[in-house]
């Protein structure tokens, strides 16, 4: 086998002794012509003394981490971050055989340039294969069972059998990890392209409504005649749909591909949304209802919703903003087909529409595209009336971009120290809402002056004081 291509502040500074060894994804990565920008090292020796030597050679410093007995040392130098730790037992075999999957329990000699395969991870990679070492990885750590679905998405892998046989038998345990550790786990999962077959086989292990509970009711829970499938089976059909339409979203509108390449969005924008779309109807088993005409109904069911997702949120450690982001697509996420029974109902107002775009803005996009992907999820085959909202929804992606976006954009015809001084008013709620009516009539495409402004927020007052009296 020839050499990897090993990174080269790693294998230009690497001291003489003790026996070192790349270990984990980095040799995965490397054997995948990958490139890793961190990687793990073992050492049958003096771990820190060795990240000391490696360190000085480098130029940087070492950083330890972790407890006492299981310390890293990490050196971070040009663009590269490397973790050392002695071996995690008495040899590199006994090292490897503590490791989760057959593709992470590999090693390198660095000294040597010899591949260590004990465990056949490299077949396994070529198989494009996911391999438990031994079924107690999951035991000593349940976040395993979660981290398989995340590298088999990533490396685009199928679980072996076995695997997934062990991960039922273990689902249970995925409520030990930590939020936080659950939460990078779950999101960088949802941030693959092509996860929903991994969300699929989740559901299927039982792991999935082990790590959501709040899910597990929607199974069986029966809808009205807009839907083909129940609860559970349409939220894994929605999803679904909804990772295909992001994959073309850039076709929609050309600001939806630039959307994702800029912050706050890159980072996990994409998966708040497949997140939020997997609660978007955790609120529908309790809100459910059936007429006298057998006919099932779920009012309030996206307040519910909203309401029930905030514990998931809790308990996953979200960040302020991911929570909010979840929270607005949750809570809105039936508003764009109002909005098509009004245009079907003949009173659709451009005011009502800029209403929705304003109440969730930042995330107005967000909640467009799940809008999309909740629509399609609605049948097994499209029909007359799923494809004229899959349009209405559409036409509003573009609107939102090529209309209001620019409006909303431009500087406000009037503020409030204008209508206080005008008006004769001290601060108060009144001006908060002549400076909303204000601004609704403006992106309404009505007013386009500070004169016309002025003259509208007058009539408001009149129409208050007429109320009034």
């Amino acid at each position: 086998m020839p050499r990897l291509p090993l990174p080269d502040p790693l294998l230009q500074n690497l001291p003489p002794t003790p026996r070192a060894y790349l270990v984990g994804g980095a040799v995965r990565d490397l054997l995948l012509q990958r490139h890793p920008v961190d990687v793990d090292v073992a050492v049958d020796g003096d771990a820190a003394a060795f990240a000391g030597t490696m360190a000085d050679r480098l130029g940087a410093r070492v950083i330890p981490l972790g407890k006492p007995g299981q310390v890293t040392y990490r050196v971070t130098a040009r663009g590269i971050l490397i973790d050392i730790t002695g071996l995690a037992g008495e040899s590199l075999e006994s090292d490897l055989k503590r490791r989760d999957f057959t593709v992470n329990a590999m090693a390198y000699d660095l000294h040597d340039h010899q591949l260590i395969d004990l465990l056949d991870g490299r077949g396994d990679i070529e198989a494009g294969r996911i391999r438990m070492v031994a079924e107690q990885a999951f035991v000593d750590d349940p976040l395993r069972l979660l981290r398989a679905f995340r590298m088999a998405a990533v490396l685009d892998f199928a679980i072996e059998s076995r695997t997934l046989a062990a991960i039922q038998r273990h689902a249970h345990r995925i409520q030990h990890p930590a939020g936080e550790r659950l939460r990078t786990e779950l999101l960088q999962l949802l941030a693959c392209p092509d996860s929903a077959p991994q969300i699929r086989t989740m559901s299927d292990s039982r792991l999935l409504t082990r790590l959501i509970p709040e899910m597990a009711p929607m199974q069986d829970c029966g809808q009205n005649a807009h839907h083909d499938f129940d609860v559970y089976t349409h939220t894994l059909e929605a999803y679904a749909a909804l990772e295909a339409c992001l994959a073309t979203a850039g076709r929609l509108a050309g600001e939806l591909a630039k959307r994702y390449q800029q912050p706050p969005y890159r980072r996990s924008a994409a998966a708040i949304l497949k997140y939020a779309l997997l609660l978007h109807d955790i609120g529908k088993p309790a809100t459910r209802k059936v007429d006298t005409n057998g006919e099932a109904h779920f009012y309030g069911h996206s307040r519910r919703s909203a309401e029930m997702a905030e514990a998931v949120h809790t308990r996953l450690r979200l960040s302020k903003t991911e929570s909010e982001q979840a929270r607005t697509i949750i809570a809105h996420h039936d508003r764009p087909l109002n909005l098509l029974s009004a245009h079907r109902a003949e009173n659709l107002s451009r005011k009502g529409i800029n209403r929705l775009f304003r109440d969730c803005d930042p995330w107005t996009p967000e909640v467009l595209l799940h809008a999309l992907g909740d629509t399609q999820g609605k049948k097994e085959a499209p029909d007359a009336d799923l494809e004229t909202a899959l349009s209405f929804i559409k036409d509003l992606i573009r609107d939102y971009f090529d209309r209001y976006r620019p409006l909303a954009a431009r500087r406000p015809l009037v503020g409030g120290r204008d209508l206080m001084a005008r008006f004769d008013l001290k601060p108060s709620a009144l001006v908060g809402d002549l400076i909303k009516t204000v601004e609704e009539e403006r992106l309404a495409g009505r007013i386009t002056t500070r004169e016309e402004a002025l003259a509208h927020a007058a009539r408001y007052l009149a129409k208050q004081d007429h109320s009034t009296s």
